[in-house]
């Protein structure tokens, strides 16, 4: 039972983090009118707004990162050996626990590049970030990254919340497929029109 609440969290967690990143990648989108896009990032970088937000977001991932090293523990203690028969479509352990590695640090990355930008000038300091084109590159593979660990998330989410109808699986992919082309968005055009 503890099992299934410690899941539901988790899933629960994840959702939290998948609406601030649809929110995040929709007011990206303002990159392509400077004004607008500096406008409100000078907004949400207000203290009142800007702290709880990503206090928010900081404890969703430690709950969301705290629920699946708690359900992964457990399932190695109640099988310590691995299925016979494995799905090879499955990625190796090793392989995912590196990706989520990397995820993390990219999203470190990013928070601790974006605080330091000055408010008032979000636009050129992120054209200044990715005038480099190892920055642009570092972004797009994390970006990938995340993209494949949602894929593949969402629709465990989708189960383990007892949304199991298959027109649910498409939608999910199509979310994150718009995501990660949303997020792209940004890092490409900043570096085109440097």
């Amino acid at each position: 039972m503890l099992l299934q609440y410690r899941k539901r969290l988790m899933a629960l967690a994840g959702l939290i983090l998948t609406g601030y990143l649809v929110l995040h990648m929709l007011t990206n989108l303002l990159f392509i009118k400077p004004a607008s896009f500096d406008a409100f990032y000078q907004f949400i970088n207000m203290p009142f707004i800007r702290w709880p937000l990503l206090m928010l977001v900081i404890l969703a991932l430690l709950v969301h990162i705290w629920g699946a090293i708690a359900i992964r523990r457990h399932n190695a203690k109640v099988r310590p050996i691995g299925y016979f028969k494995r799905d090879h479509l499955e990625p190796p352990k090793a392989l995912v626990t590196m990706s989520i590695v990397l995820i993390g640090l990219f999203i470190v990355l990013h928070i601790v590049q974006t605080l330091q930008f000055d408010p008032d000038n979000v636009y050129q300091e992120t054209m200044a970030l990715f005038a480099s084109h190892w920055m642009v590159m570092i972004y797009l593979a994390g970006l990938f990254l995340l993209g494949m660990h949602l894929q593949h998330s969402l629709n465990n989410v989708l189960q383990t919340l007892g949304v199991t109808s298959k027109t649910c699986y498409p939608l999910a992919l199509s979310l994150v497929v718009l995501l990660v082309m949303g997020f792209a968005v940004v890092p490409v055009m900043a570096w085109l029109g440097r």
